[in-house]
């Protein structure tokens, strides 16, 4: 053997002078052995040879504490979770802790090995992007000699929106085996960023954000960006926000006013000041887990414009509607964009596995583009001075077109979307 190349890893260093103990290594094959190893002069004489070292490696446990177990190559497990007192699913491979109301969160959990305890020393609960959050693991109920015991972790000072974790749990075998479990749950509310250029609401669907931008706005829980383009004397987009103010925020509902005057033409050059001005409503309710969104384009000028604006680009592998049922993109084929008329509800299936579809809702105009994306299109109108064009819909997460049209009607019943006149083509 090549002594030169010997890996030598030794756990438990605790050694009494003028005492031999005994040392367990780890053999071919994984399985463990045992020696006596004398100490003489203040150390332990250890002689490896090929038995204890297979393929130039060795590992070594000396002093090894009773309630250690050598031959244990299984990972921690999680067996209850509580949060904030309300029991939540912990045998899964990732951790959901829900939708929650506070900004400060209690997570219990209970952990579980097979044969050795939990290094108290190893355990990793952190957050991403936790926007100012302080994260406190409680990892006193850990540890020997018990294979089993609790984890508190507290956090404080949580903001409204979807948050994304990781837990990572080792136990105390020789070679410590460890185990990990995204963790993923969100703050019910909205929070406005200290410079009210960003927006975060989370209801029960996950977190929706806003940001002002040519291509930005609003940012769905599935990741994609919905954004509102306007025409009036040219095109107008939010190139900054000017005024944020929750105007609502109760239990029934909670609901933020964005207006922008600083605006932007589609070359991405200032609009002069005095012509136009952006509002949205943005509203999150405990009964949907849709996005409502009123948005308007007012005219600040002093004569008269031309004004519309419309909503867009969403994809999907396909849509549906409740009057053409399911429906594959013919926009890029034809090059051209293809009017769906007033269907009260369009499904974009979605293009990855996993992921939920969307439910886009409304009284106006749907349109399929020639880039084989969904548009809505508000009402056109000849603006006086103070005079806005006004569009109002609900968007959000929908697994099938069963669903998106269930979410559609309870919609329409509660008085949160307007009901269009009988579909076109019916």
């Amino acid at each position: 053997m090549n002594k030169s190349s010997l890996t030598l890893l030794v756990l438990c260093l605790a050694i009494a002078a003028g005492y031999g103990d005994k040392v367990y290594y780890r053999a071919a094959g994984g399985s463990w052995a045992s020696m006596e190893a004398p100490v003489r002069d203040g150390r332990l004489q250890i002689e490896i040879g090929p038995q204890i070292a297979p393929k130039g490696e060795a590992i070594l446990v000396v002093n090894k504490p009773e309630w250690m177990v050598l031959d244990d190559t299984t990972p921690p497990q999680l067996s209850g979770l509580k949060v904030n007192g309300t029991p939540r699913p912990s045998s899964t491979d990732r951790l959901e802790l829900g939708c929650l109301s506070s900004a400060t969160v209690e997570v219990i959990m209970g952990i579980k090995d097979d044969k050795n305890p939990i290094s108290a020393t190893d355990v990793s609960f952190s957050l991403t992007d936790a926007r100012g959050a302080t994260v406190a693991a409680d990892t006193s109920g850990l540890g020997p000699p018990k294979s089993s015991g609790r984890l508190v972790v507290k956090m404080s000072g949580l903001q409204a929106g979807s948050y994304e974790g990781l837990l990572k749990l080792t136990d105390l075998a020789p070679l410590g085996n460890s185990q990990s479990w995204p963790i993923s749950f969100t703050v019910v509310g909205i929070s406005v960023s200290e410079d009210l250029q960003s927006l975060s609401l989370a209801n029960s669907a996950g977190g929706f954000s806003f940001e002002p931008g040519l291509s930005k706005q609003i940012r769905l829980p599935v990741g994609m960006q919905l954004y509102l383009t306007g025409t009036l004397g040219g095109w107008v987009y939010p190139a900054e926000l000017t005024e944020v103010e929750i105007i609502e925020d109760t239990a029934e509902a909670k609901t933020v006013l964005i207006k922008s005057t600083r605006l932007l033409d589609d070359k991405q050059q200032p609009v002069p000041d005095g012509r136009a001005r952006i509002e949205y409503e943005l509203t999150i309710r405990p009964d949907t887990p849709c996005l409502l969104v009123t948005s308007r384009l007012y005219n600040v000028g002093e004569n008269e414009a031309d004004a519309h604006f419309f909503w867009g680009w969403l994809p999907g592998a396909y849509f549906v509607t409740p009057v053409q049922g399911k429906q594959e993109w013919e926009g890029v084929a034809k090059d051209q964009y293809i009017d769906l008329g007033t269907v009260g509800w369009v499904w974009l299936a979605p293009r990855s596995e996993g992921k939920p579809g969307l439910v886009w809702a409304s009284n106006c105009r749907f349109t399929q583009s020639r880039f084989d994306t969904m548009i809505l299109h508000s009402p056109s109108a000849t603006l006086k001075t103070d005079e806005c064009v006004e569009m109002r819909f609900a968007i959000g997460p929908a697994d099938t077109p069963g669903a998106a049209e269930k979410m559609y009607q309870e919609l329409v019943q509660n008085g949160l979307v307007p009901e269009p006149p009988a579909p076109e083509g019916r």
